[in-house]
C-alpha cells in the first residue's frame, strides 16, 4: 500500500485539486481537519486545510470479502464529511480554487463494501469508564463555553440595547436568574424587548419567555392506585407539612383516600411530629421502619395515595440513598418530588437536584415562597436538570393547600419580586384547620 500523504491548502476545494492532480481520481480521503500554524518572528499564523489520502493498490480497491467496521469508524466518517462540507462552504480565506471534478477520487469508502448484499457487520466496543470520564468532562466543557459564547453575544446585543431593557436584564440577574440564563431568554425575547418603549410590555414579554422556558409542569396523576408520593429532600425543607397539606388537599378537592407513611423514624421527634398531625387531622399515619412495611401498606387497599414523609438530607450521604432507594423500589406506581425551599442559594440547590436525580425525580416542590423575593435560582435549576415543579407553597399554615405548580406565575413572581396570591385560595375544611406551625 502507498503510504498516505498530507496535502495542504488554504480551501478544502484547493487540498482536493491538489490531491487529484498528483494522485489522480482513484485516490481515497483518509482524513480531513482544519489547523492553525503559528508565525514566526513576530509574523501573523495562519488557518488552512489538511488532506490526508493515499492511493490503493488493486487489492485494496476490490475486496473479496467483507471486513468488520466499527461503530466508531462509521461515527468518525460522518463526522469528518460533516466538518468537510461545511469547511467547504465556506472558505477560511479567500481566494479563486481551481474547478473541481469530484468524479471518482473522493471514494473515501473505496476500501469497504457498502452495497445491500454485502451490508458491514458492525462491531462494538465499550470504552471503560477511566476513558469515557475524561470525554464527559470535555464534553461539559465544550457546552459551558459554547452557553458562554452565547452569553456573551446577547449581552454584547443587550449592552447596545436600551436602558430599559438593560435595566430588565439586570433585574433578573438581582433576583437569581443566572447571568447565561438571562441573556438566553432576553436573546430569546429578540426584538419585542431590544425595540420595546413600554417597561410593562417588556415585563410581560419577558415573563412569557421565561415560563416557556421553564419545564412542563409535573403535578402527579390518580389514574394508577395506589399511588405513592415520595417528599424527598433537605432537612428543613418542610417535607412533612407538606405531606400534610397535601393529604388534606387531595382528600378534599379529589375525594381520594389518603394516608400518610413516616420513614423518618431515627430523627428524634420525627415519629412524634407526623403522629401528633395525623391526630389533628384525621388523616391515618404509618410509621415505616423498612421496605417491608411500606409494601404491605401499599399492598392493603386501605388508600387509594400513600405520601411518603423522608428523612431529610443533601442526596449525597450514600446510606441515605441506599435507604430511599428501597423504599422507592416497593412503590410499584410512585411519584418522587423533590421538596426545595425556595431561600436556598442557587449553588445549593444545583447540588441537591444533580444529587437526588440520580434515583429519579419527577417533580418539584417549592416551599417558603413567602419568605424571599429571588426566585431567580428555582428557574435555573428547573431549566438545567428539565425537572418541572409539581407544587408551591406560600405559608406555614398547615390548613392552606399547596398550589398547583404555574409557569407563569413563577415566571411573574422573578421579574416582579412577589408571587402574587392565587384566586381562589384552597383551604381545609375548617374542622381540620390547625394553628400556624412554626
Amino acid at each position: 500500500m502507498q503510504q498516505p500523504k498530507r496535502f495542504q491548502a488554504g480551501t478544502l476545494a484547493e487540498a482536493y485539486d491538489k490531491v487529484r492532480r498528483e494522485l489522480g481520481a482513484d485516490a481515497v480521503i483518509l482524513s480531513t481537519r482544519k489547523a492553525y500554524a503559528p508565525g514566526l518572528f513576530g509574523q501573523p499564523g495562519r488557518q488552512f486545510v489538511e488532506v490526508v489520502a493515499h492511493l490503493p493498490t488493486v487489492a485494496e480497491a476490490a475486496p473479496t470479502g467483507r471486513r468488520p467496521v466499527l461503530e466508531q469508524d462509521l461515527a468518525a466518517h460522518d463526522m469528518i464529511r460533516a466538518v468537510a462540507e461545511a469547511t467547504a462552504a465556506a472558505p477560511i480565506e479567500e481566494s479563486k480554487p481551481a474547478a473541481v471534478t469530484h468524479t471518482g477520487f473522493l471514494r473515501a469508502a473505496a476500501a469497504v463494501d457498502l452495497s445491500e448484499e454485502s451490508e458491514p457487520e458492525v462491531v462494538r466496543q465499550s470504552l471503560p469508564a477511566a476513558e469515557l470520564a475524561p470525554l464527559s468532562r470535555q464534553l461539559d466543557q465544550m457546552r459551558t463555553l459554547l452557553e458562554s459564547l452565547v452569553a456573551d453575544r446577547a449581552g454584547a446585543r443587550m449592552d447596545a440595547a436600551p436602558a430599559a431593557a438593560r435595566d430588565l436584564r439586570d433585574r433578573l440577574i438581582r433576583h437569581g436568574v443566572s447571568p447565561r440564563l438571562a441573556a438566553t431568554i432576553l436573546g430569546e425575547a429578540g426584538e419585542a424587548v431590544v425595540r420595546a418603549d413600554n417597561v410593562d410590555a417588556m415585563a410581560r414579554t419577558v415573563e412569557r419567555k421565561i415560563a416557556a422556558k421553564l419545564p412542563q409542569t409535573s403535578t402527579p396523576t390518580f389514574g394508577r392506585r395506589p399511588l405513592a408520593i415520595f417528599l424527598v429532600g433537605p432537612g428543613g425543607a418542610g417535607k412533612t407539612t407538606v405531606a400534610v397539606r397535601l393529604g388534606l388537599e387531595l382528600e378534599r378537592a379529589n375525594g381520594l383516600r389518603v394516608a400518610l407513611a413516616g420513614t423518618d423514624v431515627n430523627r428524634a421527634g420525627a415519629p412524634q411530629q407526623l403522629l401528633a398531625y395525623g391526630a389533628a387531622t384525621g388523616l391515618p399515619v404509618h410509621l415505616c421502619y423498612g421496605p417491608e412495611e411500606l409494601d404491605e401498606l401499599l399492598r392493603s387497599g386501605g388508600a387509594d395515595v400513600v405520601i411518603v414523609d423522608t428523612p431529610g438530607h443533601n442526596g449525597l450521604k450514600r446510606d441515605r440513598m441506599a435507604e430511599l432507594g428501597a423504599f422507592l423500589g416497593v412503590a410499584r406506581t410512585r411519584s418522587v418530588l423533590l421538596t426545595l425551599p425556595a431561600t436556598m442559594k442557587g449553588s445549593d440547590l444545583a447540588d441537591v437536584v444533580a444529587a437526588f436525580s440520580t434515583v429519579g425525580v419527577d417533580g418539584l416542590v417549592a416551599t417558603r415562597c413567602d419568605e424571599t423575593s429571588h426566585f431567580g435560582a428555582l428557574v435555573d435549576v428547573a431549566v438545567d436538570a428539565a425537572i418541572g415543579f409539581a407544587y408551591t407553597t406560600h405559608s406555614d399554615q398547615v390548613s392552606e393547600a399547596p398550589r398547583t405548580a404555574d409557569n407563569l406565575a413563577l415566571a411573574t413572581a422573578v421579574v416582579a419580586a412577589e408571587w402574587a396570591a392565587p384566586t381562589p385560595v384552597n383551604a381545609a375544611s375548617a374542622t381540620r384547620r390547625l394553628a400556624r406551625v412554626g
